[in-house]
């Protein structure tokens, strides 16, 4: 059995980075691809249709741990809390090997893991915990812009467009921001 791992919203300005890991209960009959090349409605259509055929737990780590421990290790933080989450639904999948999108990945957890680049347009696990990250992250910054709406957030999803790079440089940061990252360091207090 494969476990797979993938985050979303490691490189906006705003807003939690959100992992995913994810097991099939039984083989879907419907072709998953990575969230990126999929549309908006085909990523909410799958999502819609994933807690049928899948098991997942969704984690994240906010704009404040990002900010306090870095991305990488904030990530890393997320990944382990959606691992741990499953694990406790799900304690078989212990023995399952868990795919990990990316190059790098450390944990203290008893489990059997491999690392895999673009591991989310290869491995069907990872296609879909990327969507279910995604769907969930977008949702996320859905409702930040109902909170601020003067930002955008629905648009860009907190991603540093020319949009969002002058509402940084005009307004005051939101408390979802991410201070530590530029161009918002230079303007938090």
């Amino acid at each position: 059995m494969i476990v797979g791992v993938d985050e979303a919203g490691r490189g906006p300005l705003a807003g939690a980075v959100v992992v995913c890991a994810l097991a099939f209960k039984k083989n879907p009959p419907f072709s998953i691809k990575d969230s990126k090349v999929l549309s908006w409605a085909r990523r909410q259509e799958i999502f819609s249709l994933l807690s049928e055929y899948a098991l997942f737990r969704v984690s994240l780590a906010s704009a404040r741990e990002i900010d306090e421990i870095n991305i990488l290790e904030a990530t890393f933080l997320a990944f382990n809390r959606a691992i741990k989450g499953l694990l406790k639904v799900e304690p078989s999948l212990r023995s399952a090997r868990f795919v990990i999108d990316g190059t790098l990945f450390r944990t203290d957890l008893d489990i059997d893991y491999v690392c895999m680049k673009r591991a989310d347009s290869r491995i069907k696990e990872v296609s879909a915990a990327s969507i279910v990250a995604k769907v969930t992250r977008d949702h996320l910054m859905d409702s930040l812009n109902f909170l601020y709406p003067q930002w955008g957030f629905s648009k860009h999803k907190g991603y540093p467009t020319k949009e969002h790079m002058e509402q940084v440089h005009r307004c005051d940061l939101t408390p979802f921001h991410r201070k530590s990252f530029y161009p918002c360091s230079k303007f938090s207090s």
